[in-house]
């Protein structure tokens, strides 16, 4: 096996989390080499709304919410650095999402919520169903009310993490084509060509991939494809500047003038073919939270794998001597993206133990 090139830390995966942790250790001054097979951002980080929101997700309320809420002002201080080094906007900026509900018991349950997310300093503003309408006038009329958040933010998803990349380049730092087969050898990187990186940190963020068996010597990790889909649409005017939510589906204009409606979450394997029975049903769900969309014509409709955890919340730390993961986190990947980095530069380069324990990988260990 030849070695082909040598640096302190190898990230096998080039989605948000991966080029989030090469921007930190290369900005620290390791050298740094992120291995990514297909692309930047080429799959579930490219694909992603972007919602960066402390107020729900899975452990929410519960274990995640503090690291939620710390998430979340990350990006409030990082995404300001990572365009001026990148040169690249990401679209970070405060977002304003309503929570609406068609009934009586609904908007009961989305009142509940909004008690518990005040209590947690996330703010909201209750509103009528008269006063929503004048907000998202497009909306149907039939309402009975809400809860506009006004914690919330958003990010593109894919300039984000492309914006990781150059700025992790710009530091030194390295993106290497190429398909990982094993990390059996310690301090080895070997790669399907054939040829093997000197590295004695490697740290595993391939998504979904992770849980496959797909790389010989990593632990056998609880996270599995869990699929979503996403349809843009062309739509004249500029309603739905509010995210409008309805229980599951939504709608949003994103910078760009297009219309994003979702979502949904699947079980089907490392199928990424978008598919006719998602379409109809993100459809159903937007026609009935806004008519007028009928008129809309789709752009584009996308659809990824979101690396998901046995219990739905990020899979972070170290498993072996110089052997990491920092994966699992589902839907919340663009939102923990600073945090892991974070979590996992503390311990390589601090030897700091700084993982909150509903997220270290010693769980499942």
């Amino acid at each position: 096996m030849s070695v082909t090139s040598t640096c302190d830390v190898a990230v096998v995966g080039g989605g948000v989390i991966g080029c989030a942790i090469g921007y930190r250790l290369a900005k620290s001054g390791l050298s740094v080499e992120i291995i990514e097979r297909d692309g930047i951002a080429s799959h579930a980080s490219g694909n992603a709304y972007g919602g960066l929101y402390a107020t729900f997700g899975p452990g929410i309320p519960g274990p995640a919410l503090a690291v939620a809420k710390k998430s979340s002002e990350l990006h409030e201080q990082l995404d300001p650095e990572i365009e001026s080094v990148s040169d690249i906007d990401t679209e970070f900026r405060p977002s304003r999402s309503i929570d609406v509900a068609m009934d009586e018991a609904a908007l009961k349950e989305v009142n509940a919520n909004a008690d518990w997310w005040e209590s947690e300093d996330l703010p909201v503003e209750r509103l009528s169903a008269e006063s929503i309408l004048e907000m998202e006038p497009l909306v149907t009329p039939n309402i009975v009310g809400g809860v506009r958040h006004l914690s919330h933010y958003e990010v593109d998803s894919y300039k984000l993490t492309l914006a990781l990349a150059t700025a992790f380049e710009r530091h030194g730092g390295v993106i290497r084509s190429g398909n990982v087969v094993s990390l059996v050898t310690p301090g080895e990187v070997t790669l399907e060509s054939g040829s093997a990186i000197s590295a004695p940190v490697r740290i595993i963020c391939s998504g979904p991939w992770a849980g496959a068996n797909e790389i010989a010597g990593i632990p056998n990790l609880p996270i599995r494809p869990v699929k979503g889909e996403i349809i843009r649409l062309s739509f004249p005017g500029d309603d739905f500047s509010h995210r409008v939510v309805n229980g599951r589906p939504y709608i949003a204009r994103k910078p760009d003038g297009l219309v994003w409606i979702g979502t949904t979450d699947e079980e089907a394997g490392f199928d990424e073919t978008a598919s006719a029975s998602a379409r109809d049903s993100i459809l159903a769900g937007a026609l009935d939270l806004a008519p007028a969309l009928e008129s809309a014509v789709i752009e584009q409709h996308t659809a990824c794998l979101r690396p998901t955890s046995a219990d739905g919340l990020p899979v972070v730390g170290q498993v072996d001597d110089g052997l990491y993961v920092a994966n699992g986190a589902g839907s919340k990947g663009i939102l923990y993206s600073h945090m892991i980095a974070e979590w996992i530069a503390d311990s390589v380069l601090e030897n700091a133990d700084s993982i909150p324990t509903e997220f270290a990988v010693s769980r499942f260990l």
